[in-house]
């Protein structure tokens, strides 16, 4: 026993013992966190009938898209689609009905004549009603197999084991919901229009946005108790994050679960993001999707259905956040237990302090060098990637997760940490830093649980942790103390580090400010264990680093098959005049041979009248001989100084969309389509001059609209156009010399616009 405590003290004494190990330690615990979370192993089609099989999700799937095109709303192929579902769900003798009709957006005047399907396995008890939902529609440039195909393809899988114990007390609803890429369409359809919208209690939506990665909860509506507990107990491989729905509050994002948000009901939203590269372009497809997706889809969807539609779900209970997976065990509280937590976490800092007996300066320095560590890091991470930009012509956000990027990503900030922590280490001891730090991540901590609760548990269980380790640290031998604080690092790693995949995989580094200050975060709890060393060698190896990335960066190419540059060709024809133009949109520089195609320019030119966006990257062309799209006034009135116009469009080449855009000093008030009113908005896609009527999924169909002015006034410098997938003849040249290092993507992709004013 001697010679162990004499072993430790030597150890401790040795300075770059603790440090060292703190760095190996980091690294373990990473790739510890980063195997928790992937996608559970894929199970055979030979396995059991009860369980979820991939494979056989995978055979679904291959059936449903056996084409491996795009099939958007509206579509012949879309249509194919909907009767290969309908197939399926006749083999395992599941009643089903379409719901057709026209639907317009809450949010945007986009409609679309859409195809729902509703399938229903009746219950003991019929009043109570569980819904699983996905879209079956895809963008115009992808094949969907991740959007959305997996998801549709993991309920039909389920639905078949599931009627091997059915009846269940909960009757259980499908939805495969069409039109979500055109404004969420399906989902706006179903909950507006379809009285089986009010008997559902619970919902549960499954979204893809990429083609691999974990499927996990995206958000869940505000009474979620019940849902979480149910969650917990069923999955065999849980994941999410609740602070996720913090950031899902706060960004542009839509899935079909927010038309269920907007309607009252409760449920949870599910969706996996890995390849996001791959999100709504040619790569989504059926070669791309990896199978453990879709098994990690059945694994949250079928034990969770089977949990709830056997239990009473009247009463949901109250809001629960949820903490994701620290490695491999789920954990979550009420969120009202947050402030207790938080309280728990800053007596036992207290405690820990009491013992260590730090100095009040030393805290103080400690609490207040922390930001300072936060903000190096942020800013060195910041400008690592600023000089990518510089050598690449490229966004930030480009690309994501290869090597030069991972490299220069941990180079960068680790140089911006060290330099920081090198400069506190001398004006702080360590018993002062790491006390000083962990009161500064518990007013972090604190601020999370009062202005952002649902991310609180993302900082309060290293908080909580910490305070544990900073008690311990009071009561043991001295030689002992940084061993200790080693177990800070344990429940650090999960929160900062953890998440910085699943970020990458998601975003590639478009949320690089949200990627950085974790990393941040976790360099301040680091921190105290890099105490009473030089830093400089380690400075000098993260510059080596960042020198080495971006010289891999400058001769590496950018593009590659697997993650091509996403570039959309839009011809547009303005019919007044009789001139044409190509455009080249892409969020990074236009290769040089495929700018060679035309005489592109590279000075920013309004391409549409009824938008104030410029745009660069524009040629002149010759135009086409299509024929422009048709406009007749039907029928007109003035009632109560209202003016009232029924008129008929269509696109004569049977384009798939058609956009009516009005001046705002129209005084336009609503439009009728299919007998339904719904609201005129300004136009979020072009400019607040104008109200945008857009209509998806037309091709040859003429659509009746009435519009109400509030003027009597004629109306002038309007304009209507057709836009179609189609480019022109001419287009070839452009075409050929877009190699697979490039791919349309979006929901436009590659479009010609033919557009004519118009007037009232």
């Amino acid at each position: 026993m001697q010679e162990i405590t004499r072993t430790r003290k030597i150890m401790t004494k040795n300075k770059l013992f603790i440090p060292a190990f703190s760095i190996i330690l980091t690294f373990l615990l990473f790739i510890f966190q980063f195997y928790s979370l992937q996608s559970p192993e894929v199970i055979p089609a030979s396995a059991p009938d009860d369980e979820f099989s991939g494979a056989r999700a995978y055979q679904i799937l291959e059936n449903l898209l056996s084409e491996n095109k795009p099939h958007p709303v509206g579509s012949k192929l879309n249509k194919e689609v909907k009767k290969r579902i309908t197939s399926e769900l006749n083999k395992l003798g599941v009643s089903f009905e379409e719901q057709r009709t026209w639907a317009c957006g809450s949010r945007f005047n986009n409609c679309a004549p859409v195809e729902n399907i509703i399938a229903t396995i009746p219950g003991s008890d019929k009043d109570s009603v569980i819904a699983l939902m996905a879209h079956y529609d895809s963008v115009e440039m992808a094949p969907g197999a991740g959007d959305d195909g997996a998801a549709v393809a993991a309920i039909l899988e389920t639905t078949r084991a599931l009627l091997l114990d059915a009846p269940f007390k909960n009757s259980i609803m499908l939805i495969f919901t069409d039109g979500e890429e055109a404004g969420l369409l399906g989902a706006e359809a179903f909950f507006k229009q379809h009285p089986l919208a009010k008997t559902i209690d619970l919902l549960l939506n499954f979204e893809g946005s990429g083609t691999k990665g974990g499927s996990m909860i995206l958000r869940t509506t505000e009474a979620n108790e019940l849902l979480i507990n149910a969650y917990s107990e069923s999955s065999g491989s849980p994941y999410g994050f609740s602070f996720v729905k913090e950031i899902f509050k706060r960004m542009p994002n839509d899935t079909d679960f927010s038309v269920v948000m907007r309607a009252g009901v409760d449920g949870m939203d599910f969706a996996f993001a890995g390849e996001r590269n791959h999100y709504h372009s040619p790569n989504d497809n059926l070669e791309n999707i990896d199978l453990g997706t879709i098994q990690h889809h059945g694994e949250n969807m079928l034990p969770l259905t089977r949990t709830l539609a056997d239990m009473d779900i009247d009463e949901l209970g109250n809001n629960v956040v949820y903490g994701g997976t620290i490695y491999g065990i789920w954990s979550h509280w009420a969120s009202s237990n947050s402030y207790f937590l938080i309280l728990l976490s800053l007596f036992l800092i207290g405690l820990g302090s009491f013992k260590l007996k730090p100095s009040i300066k030393g805290i103080s320095l400690g609490f207040l060098f922390s930001p300072a560590i936060l903000l190096s890091t942020i800013l060195f991470g910041f400008l690592g990637f600023k000089f990518v930009e510089l050598i690449t012509g490229t966004v930030i956000s480009w690309p994501g997760i290869d090597l030069p990027y991972r490299l220069l990503l941990i180079s960068s900030t680790s140089l911006g940490a060290l330099i920081a922590i090198n400069l506190i280490n001398r004006f702080v001891n360590q018993t002062d830093q790491v006390t000083g730090v962990w009161i500064f991540w518990w007013v972090l901590s604190f601020l999370c649980v009062l202005f952002l609760p649902d991310a609180a548990n993302l900082l309060i269980i290293p908080t909580l942790m910490a305070g544990v380790f900073l008690s311990v640290a009071g009561f043991i031998k001295p030689d002992l103390k940084a061993f200790a604080l080693l177990g800070t690092l344990v429940f650090a790693v999960p929160s900062t580090l953890g998440l910085i995949y699943s970020l990458e995989q998601s975003q590639g580094y478009r949320l690089i400010l949200v990627v950085l200050p974790l990393i941040g975060l976790y360099a301040i709890a680091l921190s105290p264990l890099l105490h009473g060393i030089n830093l400089k060698k380690g400075m000098v190896v993260s510059l080596v680093g960042i020198i080495v990335s971006l010289s891999i960066v400058a001769y590496k190419p950018l593009y590659t098959e697997w993650r091509p540059q996403h570039v959309n060709i839009n011809y547009i024809e303005n019919l007044d005049s009789g001139t044409a133009t190509y455009n080249l949109q892409s969020q990074n520089p236009i290769s040089e041979n495929l700018k060679s195609s035309l005489d592109f320019q590279q000075s920013r030119k309004a391409l549409l009248p009824y938008t104030n966006r410029t745009s660069s990257n524009w040629a002149e062309t010759l135009p086409t001989n299509w024929q422009k799209p048709d406009f007749k006034i039907l029928n007109e009135s003035i009632k109560n100084n209202q003016r009232e116009i029924e008129i008929e469009i269509r696109s004569l080449r049977a384009a798939d969309k058609l956009l009516l855009a009005v001046p705002a000093n129209s005084q336009l008030r609503k439009f009728k389509l299919n007998e339904i009113e719904y609201e005129a908005v300004l136009s979020r896609y072009f400019s607040d001059d104008f109200f945008a009527i857009r209509l998806v999924g037309v091709y040859e169909k003429p659509i009746v609209l009435t519009l109400t002015f509030d003027s009597s006034a004629l109306i002038t410098g309007a304009y209507l156009a057709d836009i179609s997938t189609e480019l022109p003849a001419n287009a070839e040249k452009i075409l050929k010399n877009r190699t697979k290092l490039s791919v349309p993507s979006g929901h436009g992709g590659d479009t010609a616009t033919l557009f004519r004013s118009i007037s009232f």
